[in-house]
């Protein structure tokens, strides 16, 4: 069974408000996320929550997705991945962590990478847009001590760094693995420009 965890606990610190609840397609930015995975071949998605939780489940009623409550989600990112790991249960063979704030991700980059896994036999998948890492990453589960070992605030490229021989480098077309939302300016660059993005590409995003 392959599941996707969606980091959703953050606290949105440089942002100022919750950017898991900024308004974007008539629904939650969230929204676009979760919408993206479940319509891809992941076998099953898990939501992490922290931050406002509950609004932010409530928000998200009506998409057949699981939610995990993450106590810790004020210590850091480690803590969420642990969570939703945790949140997958046993039957997982392997698990794709995406953000909660990428949504321009397209459904074929996920189930590109789905295919590459199968197929490469790498215990890493990782996309790459021009040459460019980006989000979501799959890992195999013979990388999930390595993923539960993590502490405090920091994500996988340490493992994922230390282990470049086992990645599975993913060549897509989806400049949306490379754009999250971390500012106000990013937000209003998605709401104004995500069809001319979408139409042209990295360079928009890079302007």
């Amino acid at each position: 069974m392959i599941g996707a965890v969606v980091l959703a606990g953050g606290t949105s610190t440089r942002l100022g408000t919750p950017k898991q609840l900024l308004p974007y397609r008539n629904a939650i930015l969230l929204a676009a996320v979760v919408q993206t995975l479940i319509t891809s071949r992941v076998d099953r998605t898990v939501v992490v929550l922290g931050h406002r939780a509950e609004e932010i489940r409530e928000k998200l009623r009506h998409f057949p997705v699981s939610f995990v409550y993450n106590p810790d989600y004020a210590q850091g990112q480690s803590t969420s991945i642990k969570a939703g790991l945790t949140g997958l249960g046993h039957t997982a063979t392997a698990a794709l962590f995406a953000l909660g704030d990428q949504p321009l991700l397209q459904t074929a980059t996920i189930d590109q990478m789905i295919a590459s896994y199968r197929l490469s036999g790498k215990y890493i998948t990782a996309p790459f847009y021009q040459g460019q890492r980006g989000n979501p990453v799959l890992f195999d589960q013979k990388m999930f001590p390595a993923l539960l070992a993590l502490s405090g605030d920091t994500g996988a490229r340490q493992i994922i760094e230390r282990c470049r021989r086992q990645v599975a480098r993913v060549e897509v077309d989806d400049p949306g693995i490379l754009f999250d939302i971390d500012t106000w300016e990013d937000y209003r660059r998605l709401t104004g420009l995500a069809q001319e993005v979408l139409a042209q590409g990295a360079n928009d995003l890079e302007q």
